[in-house]
C-alpha cells in the first residue's frame, strides 16, 4: 500500500453496475493508492496494479508514438520521474469524477504541477481503463482536454 499527504476531498465517485467477482473489481481506493504511487515517483508501486498484457496510449503525449506495453509504460514513467526529480518538480493527481462499471473505469481530473520558484500548473486529464483480473489490462491517458 501506498501512502502519501494527498487530499482526496471534493472527488466523486460513481460505481454502477459492477460485475465479475470481488478480487476482478477495482474499487476508487485502489485508483487513488496508483495515483499517489506515480506522485510518489514509485514505478515498483506502479507496477502492482498493472497486468502484465498492458496497453497503453498516451494521448497529447508529442514524444511518444505508439502504444506502450507495460515495461515501455514503466520505463516512461522512471523517466519522467527522473526529469521531474532533476527540476525539483512535482506532481499530483486530483481526480474530480471516478466512474466505475465492471471492468471498465473512467477518470476525469487535474493533475497539479508544482516547481520551485513557479506558480503551480493545472493540466486537465482523463483516463480510460480496462480491467483484467483486476490490474490495468488497458490505459488510455488523455491529457489537455
Amino acid at each position: 500500500s501506498v501512502s502519501g499527504g494527498h487530499s482526496w476531498e471534493g472527488m466523486s465517485a460513481v460505481d454502477e453496475g459492477r460485475r465479475g467477482t470481488e478480487e476482478d473489481v477495482v474499487d476508487v481506493k485502489q485508483i487513488q493508492e496508483m495515483f499517489r504511487a506515480e506522485d510518489a515517483a514509485d514505478v515498483d508501486a506502479v507496477r502492482q496494479f498493472l497486468h502484465p498484457d498492458l496497453v497503453v496510449n498516451l494521448i497529447g503525449v508529442e514524444e511518444v508514438e505508439g502504444p506502450l506495453g507495460r515495461d515501455g509504460f514503466l520505463r516512461f514513467l522512471e523517466h519522467v520521474f527522473a526529469d521531474r526529480a532533476g527540476r525539483g518538480e512535482r506532481i499530483e493527481h486530483i481526480p474530480s469524477v471516478v466512474k466505475i462499471e465492471g471492468d471498465f473505469v473512467a477518470i476525469r481530473g487535474l493533475l497539479r504541477t508544482c516547481c520551485p520558484g513557479e506558480p503551480d500548473q493545472f493540466t486537465p486529464y482523463t483516463d480510460l481503463l480496462k480491467l483484467r483480473d483486476g490490474r490495468i489490462a488497458e490505459y488510455n491517458i488523455a491529457f489537455g482536454i
